[in-house]
Order: C-alpha cells, then structure tokens, then sequence
C-alpha cells in the first residue's frame, strides 16, 4: 500500500510525464467507486427501498473522494480518515432507521448504505476486483435472501417480537377504583407488563378504564382474554374487552 500511495501521489501532483496516466488513474478510481453506487442504488430503487440511485451514488463516491485526499497529498493517514467515514456513515445511517407502529423499519437500507461506503474506500485504493466483487457480492445478498428473510419473519415475529394488548372495560363510576386494581392483579403472567393505565368519562356515571399491556415472547392473547373474562363477573361492569395494537 505504501509504494501504491507514493507512486499515486507522485503521478497525480507532482508527476510531470506521469501526469495523464495519474488522472486517468484518477477518473478511473472514481469512476469506479459511481458504478458499484449505481448497481446497488438500482436494485435498491428497484424492490421499493427509501435510498436509491442517488443516495448511494453519492456516499460510495465522498467516501472514495474523502480517502483518496491522504492518497493524494502523500500522508499516512489513511487508516484515521476511513475510521471517519465509518463513524460518519454510521451516523447518517441512523437517520434512515425509524420506528412505526412498534416496528424497526430501515436496518436493511442502513445496512446497505454502510456496506456502499466500504465499496467506495476499496475503489479509492485502486483495488477494482475487490471493489467490484463487494458490490456484486451485496447486491446478490439483498436480491437472493429478502425472500427467504419475508419467509421466516412470521414465525420469528410469532416467537420473539413484543406485542401491545389494551384491554378496556366500562364500569359503574363508583366501582372505578376497585377495576383498576383488579385488573393490575388480574395479571399472573410474568413477560406481560403493564405500562399504561387510565381512565376517562363516557356519559352520565359511567367510567371506560383503558390498560395496555407489554407482551415479550409468545403471544398472551389467552392472559388477556383470562383478565376480560375476570372483569365481566364483576357486575358493576358494563362492557369488557381486549384487542391486540
């Protein structure tokens, strides 16, 4: 790497024959670093992800451009810049992740916006098969396992994911005091939490009481159907019922 740097800023900025080889070189690493962008912002575009053409075109470019400045200005620090653009992509990345309806969505598109941005340092040091074997060796990723992973997500959904129960039930006003604790003991199982517990005024003496419950594992659809049947003996209770969020 040291004789490829050297000889690199040599032909660039201080050669003097060398010179249209060291900007072809130039336009060719570049170039390079614009193409595996382009082929992975397509299949990105393509299946319906939020970053596309451009937006990967343009991080495995900077990153090419950020690296080749030391390669250019014949310093060692090499290893110190690629460590910003990791960190700096890391941080950009993190602004496509979100979070809807209690779902992560936009790990996969970060993911790949990270894995661009290597493909853009390997173009930088000129290694053009190991810069386009990374690019290809992604695409093939995303194309060939996204219909195994839509596969497999219900059941790990079903098995592993959190879930969100409300179970609400309409009382006498008189008798609000004594659902709510009943239905915070109600609850024998030990990976459903309840997080949230109000109520509110319906018409005349009539109370709604509304629980939600933080499901962690298996579903607990059986607990919560378990609690509703519980508040339905109570007699001051006018209505009861679960749904899952």
């Amino acid at each position: 790497m040291g004789l490829r740097r050297k000889t690199f800023y040599t032909l660039v900025c201080k050669g003097k024959r060398g010179d249209i080889y060291g900007i072809f070189e130039l336009i060719l690493r570049i170039g390079l670093s614009i193409l595996p962008g382009f082929f992975i912002g397509l299949e990105r575009q393509i299946t319906g992800h939020p970053a596309g053409i451009r937006t990967n075109i343009l991080i495995s470019m900077g990153a090419c451009l950020f690296m080749m400045f030391p390669l250019m200005s014949g310093t060692d620090e090499v290893y110190r810049i690629a460590s910003y653009i990791i960190s700096g992509v890391g941080f950009l990345c993190s602004r496509v992740i979100f979070k809807e309806s209690g779902t992560v969505r936009g790990l996969n598109t970060a993911a790949t916006l990270w894995c661009t941005a290597a493909v853009g340092v390997l173009s930088s040091s000129g290694n053009y098969l190991f810069a386009v074997t990374a690019a290809s060796m992604l695409i093939v990723s995303n194309l060939l396992f996204r219909p195994i992973a839509i596969k497999i997500k219900p059941v790990a959904r079903s098995e592993e994911s959190e879930k969100v129960y409300r179970i609400s039930a309409t009382c006498q006003e008189a008798a609000e005091t004594e659902i709510r604790s009943l239905i915070i003991n109600s609850n024998t199982c030990r990976t459903l939490f309840l997080t949230n517990l109000e109520s509110s005024d319906v018409i005349g003496d009539k109370v709604e009481i509304q629980a939600d419950f933080l499901s962690v594992g298996r579903s607990k659809a059986q607990t919560a159907e378990s609690i509703v049947s519980r508040l339905l003996t109570v007699p001051s209770v006018v209505r009861a019922g679960w749904e899952l969020l």
